[in-house]
């Protein structure tokens, strides 16, 4: 058996053990999207055998590294999470082995060599072991674009600056000394992901409290709305004897005409509501009255046309997220139209309850010109884009994670967003 045999036949029993800790470190960081353990098996196993197949090809060391990582990259899909997030860490587990087998030097013997590349491969594990003990956004959270390129750099200059220093003659005269500069490359890389994770940490937990801030608004215009509905009622209650008496006088005294009228001003002063939703399901009434009240505010009417159980069981942080962004964007839009343009200014809401699933779809027309990215997504219309734009950013997140469907369109001077939720059950009573 030749030599360059046995060393690949060495690698590849070690090589096994990365595909696992790829498997580990991202199921650890991100939420799988393969329920089947035998697909992921099998995804992983296709991994294994492209990047069998490019050791095997005669390539250039960075367009092979090049390679491998786009094969990492394309491993991150099979999981959940915000796409910078994903690909970052997919360059940073690329930089952890590239940096990891640097540390421990190869031996020339087919023992030290297997004994090399295990040790290199647990320690790999080692390092994603704690990472994943500290780790705690799960891919959650966002970061301004600059601090998104200097993680993005941090694996990149890592690599690049292990290449430049293996051909410096200093290490090449003290081979001893070169694995200082691995370990600390890997240290500085480590700090940051750590700090990244932590910075969107807070701002999920700002997020999610904001949230929390938000609901409690609309629960407690609902209860004031409900509240003065009530004191109206009682009111009405407490003197509907003496108004009674007081038109069988009139009646009596052969006056119709006042007797209508006083009865036409009592039914108008007696419709009143707790707001013009009123399903009977307090996370949704209370977030289109709220809205409503706030649409009011700017003489933006509401087209309701909600049709939906009282019982459903709606997760509240959702329905905050999809119903609220979503009547911001609408109320902001129509907004933006001025009264006297000629354009009809309203806001149109509908939504209904077929086979477990919940449909939405929100209409509003727009003046202003529709923004798109790079890749179609749609851009804020407005100066600081830092600070908006993120509202359907935030829909299409909550509906896939909740495993729903969402579609934006705009067309004719008409703004829809249509959002279907599956599996929404209803509360089972006794």
């Amino acid at each position: 058996m030749t030599t360059a045999l046995r060393d690949e036949i060495v690698y590849f029993t070690a090589f096994p053990l990365i595909p696992v800790i790829l498997h580990y470190f991202f199921s650890g960081c991100f939420r799988c999207r393969i329920g089947n353990r035998w697909i992921v098996l099998s995804l992983y196993g296709l991994y294994t055998a492209c990047h069998m197949a490019l050791h095997h090809i005669q390539l250039p060391g960075l367009f092979l590294l090049a390679a491998n990582t786009g094969l990492i990259m394309g491993v991150t899909f099979f999981y959940q999470g915000s796409l910078l997030w994903r690909l970052y860490s997919s360059l940073f587990v690329t930089a952890l082995i590239f940096l990891s087998d640097a540390v421990i030097p190869l031996s020339y013997t087919d023992t030290g060599y297997l004994i090399s590349l295990l040790l290199s491969k647990l320690l790999i594990l080692l390092f994603v072991f704690v990472l994943l003990k500290v780790v705690k956004s799960n891919g959650r959270g966002d970061l301004a674009g600059w601090y998104w390129c200097l993680l993005f750099l941090s694996p990149l200059l890592s690599i690049a600056a292990l290449v430049r220093l293996s051909d410096n003659l200093f290490f090449q005269s003290y081979p001893q000394l070169f694995p200082v500069v691995p370990v600390l490359l890997l240290a500085i890389n480590l700090l940051i992901f750590v700090l990244s994770d932590r910075i969107m940490c807070v701002q999920t937990e700002q997020a999610r409290r904001k949230l929390l801030e938000q609901q409690n608004t609309y629960y407690a215009n609902q209860y004031l709305m409900t509240r003065n509905m009530q004191e109206e009622a009682f009111k009405f209650k407490h003197d509907f004897k003496n108004i009674l008496l007081g038109l069988r006088a009139r009646l009596a005294a052969g006056d119709e005409d006042k007797s209508i009228h006083e009865l036409d001003r009592l039914l108008g002063a007696n419709d009143t509501s707790a707001g013009s939703c009123s399903t009977g399901n307090l996370v949704i009434d209370s977030m289109i009255n709220y809205k409503e009240q706030v649409a009011g505010n700017s003489n933006i009417p509401f087209r309701l046309e909600v049709n939906i159980p009282p019982d459903l069981l709606l997760d509240t942080t959702v329905m905050s997220v999809i119903l609220g962004n979503a009547l911001d964007n609408a109320i902001e839009a129509v907004k933006s139209i001025p009264e006297k343009a000629g354009l009809e200014r309203y806001a149109a809401i509908h939504m209904h309850y077929l086979n477990d699933s919940l449909f939405l779809r929100i209409r509003n027309p727009y003046d202003h010109d529709i923004r798109t990215g790079l890749y179609g997504e749609l851009r804020s219309s407005k100066p600081d884009t830092g600070a908006h734009g993120i509202g359907l950013q935030n829909i299409r997140r909550a509906v896939e994670e909740y495993g729903g469907l969402l579609d934006i369109t705009y067309d004719s001077g008409v703004f829809q967003v249509e959002i279907v939720l599956f599996n929404i059950q209803r509360q089972h009573t006794a």
